[in-house]
């Protein structure tokens, strides 16, 4: 039963990211990339993560919870 909750609740979360993700494959500028890769890959990732502080945070707390509730339970 804990385990179906918090796989259910990181479900959610890895769904909201990975729907953000596709669209941002989609909207890669490739001329820009071929300039500079590193730098521009590097932005990219960083708008991604600034994007999704809610949910990776949220998901770290629910992890936190759940391995708190395994250890109370043995």
């Amino acid at each position: 039963m804990i385990v179906n909750k918090f796989l259910d609740k990181i479900d959610i979360l890895k769904l909201k990211i990975k729907q953000d993700a596709d669209n941002i494959l989609k909207a890669i500028d490739m001329d820009e990339l071929l300039k500079d890769p590193e730098s521009y890959l590097t932005a990219l990732g960083e708008q991604f993560m600034e994007q999704h502080d809610k949910e990776i945070k949220q998901g770290y707390k629910e992890g936190k919870k759940f391995a708190n509730k395994i250890i109370e339970k043995s």
